[in-house]
């Protein structure tokens, strides 16, 4: 597995993580198929973890899966505060924790930025307590990066942000890795396959032969070496 280094910290990180949208809001007593994509990751190197009490029951299911694992020590986990006000995001967030069953959480970040500067006051306490280890932004529209760079700007605790990014979405190329690359924050990418809609763009067309030569014989390999081929 590649890694990087986390620009805030020196600390390095797999490239892939695993995202919990959707796919892992299921009932906890359905989680055959979870753990079996789970042992997987964990056993290609895969470390982090993303959630969000949007998700549904994602937090628990992650919580309960990674309970008892013998790699729960090297886990790298990632969630949000989705709702506004500090008292009710303080709730909110150890609510995650609770739910996720680890002592403290790797990465809480503001879920696209509701409420962000309440919340990052909250976050860097946290962080001083130790009770975080990194603070983040997310956003799950390029729309939205003009207001993502205002925060990047005027709060230097931000160790990541969160954004969508892919060979079929490429307006982070324009200015925000770079400038995420410039301020040392470390950049989590969501949406890397437009949610299966660049696996209909494909669905009747073979991997050109030159893909061999990136180490690509499919074409979800394809989509993520486009991604990682960016400097930030």
């Amino acid at each position: 597995m590649i890694t990087k280094t986390i620009l805030s910290s020196g600390a390095t990180l797999p490239t892939i993580g695993l995202g919990t949208y959707k796919s892992f809001d299921v009932p906890l007593n359905q989680l055959g198929k979870l753990k079996q994509v789970i042992e997987i990751f964990l056993l290609a190197g895969g470390k982090l973890f993303d959630s969000s009490p949007m998700y549904g029951r994602a937090e628990a299911v992650i919580g309960k899966i990674l309970k008892n694992h013998p790699e729960r020590r090297n886990c790298f986990i990632a969630t949000k505060v989705w709702t506004t006000g500090r008292k009710q995001g303080m709730i909110k967030m150890n609510d995650s924790i609770d739910k996720i069953g680890f002592d403290k959480i790797d990465l809480m970040q503001v879920h696209n930025l509701i409420d962000a500067e309440t919340h990052l006051e909250t976050l860097r306490g946290w962080k001083a307590e130790k009770k975080i280890k990194y603070i983040g932004i997310t956003h799950y529209s390029d729309v939205y990066f003009g207001e993502l760079k205002k925060y990047l700007s005027n709060f230097p605790d931000i160790d990541f942000c969160q954004i969508p990014y892919s060979i079929g979405r490429r307006e982070a190329e324009k200015y925000l890795l770079d400038m995420c690359l410039d301020l040392n924050v470390a950049t989590l990418i969501n949406r890397p396959f437009e949610q299966n809609d660049l696996f209909k763009i494909v669905d009747r067309h073979s991997l050109p032969e030159w893909a061999a030569e990136l180490g690509c014989s499919t074409w979800a390999q394809f989509f993520l070496k486009y991604i990682l081929g960016h400097k930030g």
